[in-house]
Parts: C-alpha cells; sequence; structure tokens
C-alpha cells in the first residue's frame, strides 16, 4: 500500500483482491468505463522494469500518453509481449489526465486505486463492488 499515495500525501489507496484472470480483465474493463463516463479521454502511463525482458536484452516499455479508448488493446499487446506483467515482478501504473485518479496493476495481480477526492474512490469502489469484486481499505473490506 502506499505507492500510488507518495506523489500526493493527501491521497488515499484502495486496493482489490487478488484477481484470476477473468477478474482482471473485468476490472480494467470497468475503471475504462468508470474514467469515460468521467469525461476521461486520455491517460498517462508509466512501465515497471521487467528484469526478464532485460535479462533477454529486449527494450523496456515506454511511458507515454495515450487515449482512453487505447487503453485496454494497448495493455492486452504489452501483456502478450511482456513489457506489463499481470503476475511477476513489476506493475504498470497509469493516470487519468484531468480527474485526480491514479491505477496500478499491481505484479500481485490485484488492482490499485487512489485519490485525494475520497468521493471518487467510493463510487469506483461501489462500481467494482458490484461486479463482485472484493475492494479493501488498508486491508479491510469496504
Amino acid at each position: 500500500m502506499g505507492t500510488l499515495t507518495k506523489a500526493s500525501p493527501n491521497a488515499r489507496e484502495l486496493t482489490t483482491e487478488i484477481l484470476d484472470e477473468t477478474l482482471w480483465w473485468r476490472a480494467l474493463k470497468l475503471v475504462i468505463e468508470f474514467l469515460r463516463a468521467k469525461g476521461v479521454e486520455g491517460v498517462r502511463i508509466e512501465f515497471g522494469f521487467v528484469l526478464d525482458r532485460d535479462i533477454a536484452g529486449k527494450e523496456q516499455g515506454r511511458n507515454q500518453v495515450l487515449q482512453l479508448a487505447e487503453l485496454e488493446g494497448f495493455i492486452r499487446t504489452g501483456v502478450g509481449e511482456g513489457t506489463i506483467e499481470r503476475k511477476g515482478s513489476s506493475d504498470f501504473v497509469f493516470y487519468a489526465l484531468g480527474v485526480d485518479l491514479a491505477f496500478m496493476l499491481c505484479n500481485d495481480a490485484d488492482l490499485h486505486f487512489a485519490s485525494a477526492e475520497t468521493s471518487l474512490l467510493a463510487e469506483l469502489g461501489q462500481v467494482l463492488r458490484a461486479s463482485e469484486i472484493k475492494v479493501y481499505d488498508s486491508g479491510r473490506p469496504i
């Protein structure tokens, strides 16, 4: 906990349960739909360091800005080529542009999300819980 809140001491971070592959993709789709409903059009993405790619002499992912509509396909491609890991050694982070929300697809196969706007966190938490995805605040179910 706390990885996404280092840059903003007022932010609060929530996490989901460890997600199997089906729930992981469902959670990602729900996040994208939530951001679209909030008027978000773009995201800034940051890749974690993937040791296996480095050892193999392959390039790491490049941090960049994407259109929100491209995010799911971009992540699918990244998972396929190994620049994004669902259960690995690195995290993948994205920040909604224009809305105070940050997300981390964690190397533990859970999703972290943070914001200083507690109403946004609560609303997104409700969306995820309505799809039977457990959400936690400091290890306690919400």
